[in-house]
């Protein structure tokens, strides 16, 4: 996910990392599971591969779990996330 807030110090990777936890904590309650959090610190005007919609998390997801993008579904909350 997009997290520049934690680049520009508006929040603290404690405060991030607590809410990643309420959120996994969430999921794993109504039964469900997330094997990893892949996060963008960085400013959109950072250039960066990994900010979305560039692909750079989703390689590094496809590279930490073997997965075959090709032969995978994605799912996003807006068109530029698949574009």
């Amino acid at each position: 996910s997009n997290q520049s807030a934690l680049g520009r110090g508006i929040i603290t990777q404690a405060e991030l990392d607590a809410i990643h936890g309420r959120m996994l904590a969430e999921v794993a309650a109504a039964g469900g599971r997330i094997d990893a959090i892949f996060v963008c610190p960085h400013t959109p005007d950072a250039g960066c591969d990994c900010r979305k919609p560039r692909p750079g998390l989703l390689f590094q997801a496809a590279r930490t779990f073997a997965i075959d993008l090709a032969d995978s579904i994605f799912v996003g909350d807006a068109v530029t996330d698949w574009e």
